[in-house]
C-alpha cells in the first residue's frame, strides 16, 4: 500500500469538503433559479391572458356605441337598406347631372363585340361602354384633366394591359381628342 503524507491526505479531505460544499451550493442554486423560473412564466401567462381582457373591456366600456337591442335589429336593416337605396339614386344622378357640362377624361381599355362586359351597375360611373361602329368601347376612370388621365393609362399599362389610351367625354358622348 502506498504511504500518503499526513498534510496531502489533510489537503485530499479538504478538496473533497470543497466540493462537496460547492456540490450542494450549486444544486440550491439551481433549485431557487428553477423555482423563480417557474414563477416568471406563470406570471407572464397570466399577464398574457389578463392583458387581452383588459383591452377588450377597456373599448367595450370606454365606447360611445349604444348597447344594440336584438328585438328590433331586423325592422332597422330593412329601413336603413330602402334609406341607403335612396340615398345611392340620388348621389348617382346628381354626379351624373354635375358632369353634364364639362369634359372627363378617361381611360379605354378594350373594344369588343363580346357583350358579357355589358354586365355591369348603370349607376357604376367609372366604367363606361360607348358604340364605336360595330364595337362596344369599354373605358375606366373620370379624370378632370389629360395629364391626369395618362398617369392613370401608364398605370394600367403597368399593370399588363397594353392597349389603354385616353378618351374624352364631354356632355355623355364621346369626343375625339386631336393632338
Amino acid at each position: 500500500m502506498p504511504f500518503i503524507e499526513e498534510e496531502k491526505l489533510a489537503k485530499l479531505y479538504k478538496e473533497i469538503d470543497d466540493e462537496r460544499n460547492a456540490s450542494s451550493y450549486f444544486r440550491t442554486l439551481y433549485q431557487s433559479t428553477k423555482k423563480k423560473i417557474a414563477y416568471v412564466n406563470v406570471y407572464a401567462v397570466g399577464f398574457y391572458l389578463l392583458l387581452p381582457t383588459v383591452i377588450v373591456l377597456g373599448i367595450l366600456f370606454l365606447s360611445d356605441a349604444p348597447p344594440i337591442d336584438q328585438s328590433q335589429e331586423q325592422p332597422l336593416i330593412e329601413a336603413t337598406d330602402a334609406t341607403v337605396n335612396i340615398q345611392e339614386e340620388h348621389d348617382v344622378l346628381d354626379i351624373k347631372s354635375l358632369m353634364q357640362d364639362t369634359r372627363i377624361f378617361s381611360v379605354q381599355i378594350a373594344a369588343s363585340r363580346d357583350e358579357s362586359w355589358l354586365l355591369f351597375s348603370e349607376n357604376f360611373i367609372n366604367f363606361r361602354v360607348h358604340e364605336v361602329g360595330e364595337l362596344n368601347a369599354y373605358s375606366i376612370g373620370s379624370f378632370a384633366t389629360e395629364d391626369e388621365a395618362n398617369v392613370f393609362r401608364d398605370k394600367i399599362i403597368d399593370m399588363g394591359i397594353k392597349d389603354a389610351w385616353v378618351v374624352a367625354y364631354e356632355d355623355g358622348e364621346r369626343i375625339i381628342l386631336h393632338k
